[in-house]
């Protein structure tokens, strides 16, 4: 009897160390299918990834009828979640930002940005996430554009024309306050310093009022093509003048082809000048010859109308010029004494006229 009762307390035992046993075996393979199906544990097996977008907020309302100013043309989304989702975010560009005024009447409103096209696996927040906005009876008008730009930008010497926009007018809309206080529709052109050539620049248009100050007002379009023309100040013809090089200009003469040359620059400097001297280097000239030459870059004079001329150079024979001299001299040597011979005859037929008298 005894050794069945201890029989029992064994058997007991070990069903007992078998039941806990099963149960832990349980209760591990429970917190591993857990482990594996909770989405926690799940994205940090997957690298996540965070990014900031920029999208356009698109304002619902009877555009027909009401004109919308203050709110910003765009927004901020981030996103955050698995770096694959978050890539392909970037790349479709899916995302929507919205605000609708609807059921909204004129006046001043804040309202809530709304956004569409996220994954719900990813975080997302807007920045701002309510905007301001003033809701107006439409009117509109149209102004012309008016282009400016930095006189000092333009080069010495040369003159800038007045710039012209492509178009040249540009239709606005908002309320009529804001409408009526539009003096101006300003572009300003940026000019490289120096500037020589013309040229056409994209430029911002900004609705003014007449204080200088922006003016808030929907704009038709945001740009226009702006051109300015550039070109030398003022011009003139100008004769040109030989400084003679390596020899002395008495001994040479030269001409030029052209003989005179077009000028331009700044007309204070055309206005002091009468002609241009050209250096001709005669050293290896013996008796004539023709050399071609760069006109002289002077200070304030942008351009000729030819980059070069003819110089022809013809030397002077110096020993004609003594022999012409000598010729000269014999002459009036010659010249002297004939009216030295004249004067003894018309002496002597006087002496003579005067003694036959005296006879009578």
């Amino acid at each position: 009897m005894k050794r069945i009762v201890q029989s029992k307390i064994v058997n007991i035992a070990i069903s007992f160390v078998i039941a806990i046993l099963l149960s832990s075996y349980v209760l591990s393979t429970k917190s591993a299918t857990s482990t594996t199906n909770n989405p926690n544990n799940f994205t940090t097996l997957i690298p996540e990834k965070k990014a900031s977008l920029k999208v356009a907020l698109n304002l619902q309302f009877d555009n027909d009828k009401y004109v919308v100013i203050g709110a910003p043309a765009t927004v901020q989304v981030d996103i955050e979640g698995s770096g694959a989702l978050v890539s392909a975010a970037q790349s479709r560009n899916d995302i929507q930002a919205s605000a609708d005024l609807r059921s909204l009447k004129p006046g001043k409103h804040i309202v809530t940005v709304a956004l569409r096209g996220v994954n719900a696996s990813l975080t997302s927040t807007v920045n701002p996430q309510k905007v301001s906005v003033t809701i107006a009876e439409k009117t509109a008008t149209t102004l012309p554009v008016s282009v400016s730009y930095d006189k000092s930008e333009v080069a010495k010497g040369y003159t800038a024309s007045d710039p012209t926009a492509t178009p040249k007018s540009v239709t606005i809309s908002g309320p009529k306050t804001n409408i009526d206080a539009v003096a101006t529709i300003a572009a300003h052109m940026s000019l490289p310093s120096g500037t020589k050539s013309s040229l056409t620049q994209t430029v911002k248009l900004v609705p003014l009022d007449k204080n200088g100050r922006e003016v808030e007002v929907n704009l038709g379009r945001q740009n226009v093509d702006a051109t300015i023309t550039i070109s030398p100040e003022d011009s003139k013809k100008v004769a040109l003048a030989a400084s003679i090089k390596n020899g002395d200009s008495k001994n040479y003469q030269v001409t030029f082809d052209p003989k005179n040359v077009t000028v331009y620059g700044s007309s204070d400097i055309l206005n002091a000048m009468n002609s241009i001297n050209v250096t001709v280097d005669v050293a290896d000239i013996k008796d004539k010859g023709s050399v071609q030459l760069k006109l002289p870059q002077i200070d304030g004079i942008v351009r000729y109308d030819t980059d070069t001329v003819t110089a022809t150079v013809s030397q002077i024979n110096s020993s004609s010029n003594n022999s012409s001299a000598s010729t000269s001299g014999t002459s009036e040597s010659l010249t002297s004494e004939s009216s030295e011979s004249t004067t003894s005859s018309s002496s002597s037929n006087d002496t003579e006229a005067s003694s036959s008298q005296q006879g009578e």
